[in-house]
């Protein structure tokens, strides 16, 4: 009698060939679906730092109008010469008072880090000439004496406005963001130095406004965040990450080629920033530009005179790796996550060639705050041989994996030369 076997289970081969298939579909639809998601984020965070990018770029549009608060020195300080009447202002110098409160208001205004905000405005100087008169009652023409000259506060800011104690006389905005800021918090803690230009531009965003609508409407809530605990809001991206914000990324190598440092400063309409000062027994008529691309020192004979500068947002992509600092690098590879463009060993020199011949025996003071973006003293205290050997902001990692780090990074200069 014959018994036919009867086929009702699966060979082995057979259950092998589906699982085989199944696994090519499940690997097929998990690659479809999170390429999806990674075009989602891709997306959604560009529409963020484009948001963003506006609200900046219109805060630096009403700085170029901006109507300042500059005394006049009129305090008459008699020098002993009976034909001494008061100071004047050379008009030279004031454009150079308006371009370091400018600077200074950006500092403020539009900050990057936690010490734009703690630290009070700038007192500026500017150097005057004597007003003399002869026995007859003629002006006598004193603007070619600098040994004459004399330097005197002109800001009408005060300077002495602490953070959390002292309000008073500080720009609006400043005081904004002052009273957003958490009441315990430590400035220096290391949650406090983390982040700071994502939450910059919470602040920024939470005090601005676009079409009569608060700007930080348009944040999808989701995108806000404190990754860090510090009590402190931040903008985040597509990933959740914490974006990275740079108001003057004088470091920054731009792939897109849209940055020209032939551009002059758009607030520098006269010229008037020592980069442009002549400097007698020089090799350069530059007093302080330098090709930060290639590291030159100031007296580089090929050094190229301060640019235009806008804000640079960025997020670290896909990898949540930036890649660039955000922070200054001294040449010992030390990253300053505390620096302040206030400090006093980034103030510029009283000498014969910036304030005329104000020396600093006549008041003891050899140096003055001057808010600079390109961070000249800094680049000069961190030589080696001649050549900057530190980081600015915005420029690469020393890292053996930063160019493959910041490939993948979004940011609103990409914004501006390719469609959104």
């Amino acid at each position: 009698m014959n018994h036919q076997r009867s086929k009702k289970a699966f060979t082995l081969v057979e259950v092998l060939v589906v699982i085989v298939i199944l696994g090519i579909m499940g690997a097929m639809v998990t690659t479809a679906v999170s390429g999806v998601t990674t075009t989602a984020k891709q997306s959604r965070t560009k529409t963020i730092i484009a948001i963003v990018d506006s609200v900046l770029a219109e805060h630096y549009a009403n700085l170029k109008y901006r109507q300042l608060p500059v005394e006049i020195p009129d305090l008459f300080l008699p020098s002993g010469n009976a034909n001494e009447v008061g100071y004047e202002v050379l008009a030279s110098e004031a454009a150079r008072v308006r371009l370091m409160m400018m600077r200074d208001l950006q500092r403020m205004e539009i900050p990057d880090r936690l010490s734009d905000i703690t630290t009070a405005p700038s007192q500026i100087y500017a150097a005057t000439n004597q007003v003399l008169i002869d026995n007859n009652g003629n002006v006598i023409n004193t603007r070619d004496q600098k040994n004459q000259r004399k330097i005197m506060s002109v800001s009408w800011y005060s300077p002495n406005a602490t953070f959390l104690i002292g309000g008073d006389n500080i720009p609006s905005r400043l005081a904004a963001y002052r009273n957003r800021m958490p009441a315990g918090l430590t400035l220096n803690s290391p949650e406090a130095l983390a982040n700071q230009g994502a939450e910059c531009l919470y602040l920024i965003m939470a005090t601005s406004f676009v079409g009569g609508s608060p700007a930080l409407e348009a944040i999808p809530a989701a995108n806000i965040g404190d990754t860090d605990n510090d009590g402190l809001q931040e903008i985040l991206d597509g990933w959740g990450n914490p974006l990275g914000f740079i108001r003057w990324p004088v470091g920054y190598f731009d792939p897109e080629v849209s940055i020209d440092t032939n551009i002059p400063d758009d607030f520098d309409l006269f010229r008037s920033d020592y980069a442009y000062t002549t400097v007698p027994n020089s090799s350069s008529s530059s007093a302080g530009a330098y090709d930060v691309f290639t590291g030159s020192n100031f007296r580089n004979s090929s050094t190229i005179k301060p640019w235009s500068m806008r804000p640079l947002v960025f997020s670290s992509g896909p990898d949540g790796e930036y890649g660039i600092t955000a922070n200054p690098i001294t040449a010992a590879g030390v990253a300053m996550a505390n620096y302040n463009y206030q400090a006093t060993n980034w103030w510029w020199p009283t000498t014969v060639n910036f304030y005329g011949e104000e020396l600093p025996s006549r008041d003891g003071s050899p140096t003055r705050p001057f808010p600079d973006p390109y961070m000249r003293v800094f680049v000069n205290a961190n030589l080696n041989n001649g050549q900057f050997a530190g980081r600015l902001p915005g420029q690469l990692l020393p890292t053996t994996t930063s160019a493959n780090e910041v490939a993948d990074n979004i940011n609103n200069y990409q914004l501006q030369v390719s469609p959104r």
